[in-house]
């Protein structure tokens, strides 16, 4: 099994940000061998507390439920989308708690940096666009448009 690469992908720092509560979700325009990319954060009390990603069909079917996508996913890769899906958030989740060594500050004062999003071997490609529908959805939360979005990747 390939080992999971982390590496500093995202300096983005937003000074003074304050995120509204609320669910904010996104989805990306196209779909890529059927698949569009997914991704939501729930606010509460200006702070993300929890991050999603997966990836939907047509029919709102999930890649991560789909057996025959992450069997081949995992020969080709030797990573799962449903592995990706919670790996992704849960190493950004640290990094926003402060828990990783690697974490620059805390979301717990006034400024909001997100400070890096991990690369996992085999998913650079979904990590990327995990990357880009954050960047997004942090601009969502910071004007309380909650709800539901698109978005090109």
């Amino acid at each position: 099994m390939k080992k999971i690469i982390l590496y500093l992908v995202m300096g983005t720092t937003i000074l003074g940000a304050q995120l509204m509560d609320g669910y904010y979700f996104v989805q990306g325009e196209k779909y890529y061998y059927g698949w569009s990319s997914t991704a939501g954060i729930t606010v509460e009390d200006g702070k993300i507390v929890e991050i999603t990603t997966n990836k939907m069909n047509k029919n709102g079917d999930l890649v991560t439920e789909d057996v025959e996508y992450n069997e081949k996913m995992l020969v080709k890769t030797g990573i799962t989308f449903e592995k990706f899906s919670m790996e992704g958030p849960k190493n950004l989740m640290a990094v926003l708690k402060g828990n990783r060594d690697t974490a620059e500050t805390s979301v717990d004062n006034n400024d909001f940096h997100l400070t890096e999003i991990d690369t996992i071997a085999g998913a650079t490609s979904s990590s990327k666009k995990l990357k880009k529908m954050m960047e997004f959805l942090v601009e969502k939360a910071e004007s309380g448009k909650t709800g539901n979005h698109r978005v090109k990747l």
